[in-house]
């Protein structure tokens, strides 16, 4: 990599360092802290059943600890811009964990307004064990905040990324992530005064009984595959040895192999 790139690579991982105290501001209003409730009332039973040594801790804002109810002796947050309180002041896009060293990693809204998402979910899949699980929160596009987002952009929430649930599952796929579950919340309107805010709870009360898939955000929970290899015991004592054959790599080749046969 050359330093012009490594440069430019410098300044666009600084964009959610700028944009972090703008979001963090916006999640202290109504509508920010009723959505953080709302969070952290869902990852809490999760995070209860993590298990572990070490558990990171990464988001936009520090104003709610979702480790707090973790069972892991060692947690920590890294922070993305002085502004947070964490361990160390990090660029997210290149995380200085060995890999294979965390058993727990809970990401907030990074993907949402990083310049470059998935590096940053590449580097969170790296330092992960294999067997280990990721716990992740985004904006869902296709709800009344994710809306919101498209027809103004005022607010700091509103100038991220459009980050569908289902992409983000084909990305954490490709990095041997296996998204195991999906959780939504947030079905009201995005409104700002907190009595309007509270007259829209029966859209909460009846979108999770119907199981409505229009939340305002969505977490992923994923768990890093395991490659599994088996062990064939051969008898080689025995009087007739046994023949070594080619397996097909794939299925096509094998039902190809079978068609030439017949």
């Amino acid at each position: 990599m050359t330093d012009k790139s490594r440069s430019r690579e410098s300044i666009e991982s600084s964009l959610l360092r700028k944009a972090s105290p703008a979001l963090s501001h916006w999640f202290s209003s109504s509508l920010g802290q009723e959505i953080l409730s709302q969070q952290l009332a869902l990852t809490q039973p999760l995070v209860e059943g993590f298990f572990g040594y070490h558990l990171l801790q990464a988001g936009v804002t520090d104003a709610v600890d979702f480790a707090a109810s973790s069972r892991i002796n060692h947690c920590f947050r890294l922070a993305v811009c002085p502004e947070q309180q964490g361990s160390a002041i990090v660029e997210m896009e290149h995380l200085p964990l060995p890999s294979e060293s965390i058993d727990v990693v809970l990401l907030h809204h990074l993907l949402d307004f990083s310049t470059h998402p998935h590096q940053i979910l590449r580097e969170a899949a790296r330092v992960l064990i294999p067997g280990g699980h990721m716990l992740l929160m985004g904006f869902n596009p296709f709800s009344l905040l994710g809306l919101s987002r498209l027809l103004f952009s005022r607010g700091a929430y509103q100038k991220g990324n459009q980050l569908r649930a289902a992409r983000i599952a084909d990305w954490m796929n490709l990095l041997d992530l296996q998204a195991e579950q999906m959780h939504r919340g947030f079905f009201r309107l995005p409104l700002q005064q907190r009595e309007l805010l509270a007259k829209s709870a029966w859209m909460e009360r009846l979108a999770n009984r119907l199981r409505l898939p229009w939340g305002g955000f969505y977490i992923i929970v994923a768990r890093k595959e395991v490659a599994r290899v088996r062990t064939i015991k051969i008898d080689w004592r025995a009087e007739r040895k046994p023949a070594l054959v080619a397996t097909p790599t794939s299925p096509r080749v094998a039902a190809r192999g079978k068609h030439q046969k017949r």
